[in-house]
């Protein structure tokens, strides 16, 4: 997983300075504005920031339906992992008592440890020492099934489990690799700077024609920011405002199969 300083700091710190810029950036173009509108006439519209924002809120619409999207992606996998490890604790059923008592000790340890996984948060050691703790029980139960398989009397249970087994280890390495699939930085990056060259523009618009509204600047100033809170939000499902607790509840509900 990526640690660069933009995705470990806070999104709504981000946002603040975002807003911040954005304000001091409309200043300084008002200010410049009035400058040369005292020196040449002032021009009734200004082509290049209608261009401007109209390209700053099609990037916005861009980039946050990129964050949803993959919001959405994350939300449905750990549903579906929680119904995959469901079906391979039930599908141990079919073997004999014995065999049946390891399997749920096993699954009970994985699924304390994919609990784990979500609820250390943000911490990236905590994360992989979690992932890492899975794929050791993942393993072991793989391989008391592979074991099994061998034995006539356990065939029909085994040709059960082994793709129920194939499926929870595959959709566990699917949720690590959605939670690595973020925005681009590069993308954000960019959204920054046209954010404040905008707002540039639009206070300079504003100081060569002499209509200056500072309600209508803070108001574009504030809707941008909140915009790329939460965009950044949605693309950070372990802290924020939208996060995954709900769909994670799946998997905390699994214990209930252990009482």
């Amino acid at each position: 997983m990526e640690t660069n300083t933009l995705i470990q700091t806070e999104a709504w710190v981000i946002s603040l300075l975002l807003f911040i810029l954005m304000l001091v950036s409309c200043f300084i173009g008002q200010k410049i504005g009035k400058y040369i509108r005292n020196k040449r006439p002032a021009e009734e519209k200004s082509a290049e920031t209608s261009s401007l924002i109209a390209l700053l809120f099609f990037l916005l619409a861009f980039t946050f339906g990129m964050s949803s999207d993959r919001y959405d992606s994350r939300r449905k996998i750990v549903v579906e992992e929680a119904n995959d490890i469901g079906t391979a604790l039930l599908r141990s059923d079919l073997y004999p008592d014995s065999t049946r008592t390891a399997f749920r000790k096993d699954f009970r340890d994985y699924v304390e440890v994919r609990i784990s996984y979500y609820e250390t948060g943000a911490n990236l050691k905590g994360i992989l020492k979690a992932d890492s703790l899975s794929q050791i029980i993942s393993a072991k139960l793989w391989k008391r099934a592979s074991n099994l398989s061998k034995d006539p009397n356990h065939l029909a249970a085994t040709q059960q489990m082994i793709p129920a087994l194939n499926a929870m280890i595959d959709v566990a390495s699917s949720r690590l690799a959605g939670e690595k699939a973020k925005v681009p930085q590069s993308i954000l990056v960019m959204l920054f700077f046209l954010s404040i060259i905008t707002a540039f523009y639009s206070g300079y618009s504003e100081g060569r024609n002499g209509r200056i509204d500072w309600l209508v600047q803070i108001g574009f100033c504030l809707l941008v920011s909140l915009v790329v809170l939460f965009t950044m939000d949605l693309d950070r499902p372990r802290r924020g405002f939208v996060n995954l607790d709900v769909p994670n509840q799946t998997i905390i509900d699994l214990r209930k199969n252990f009482e």
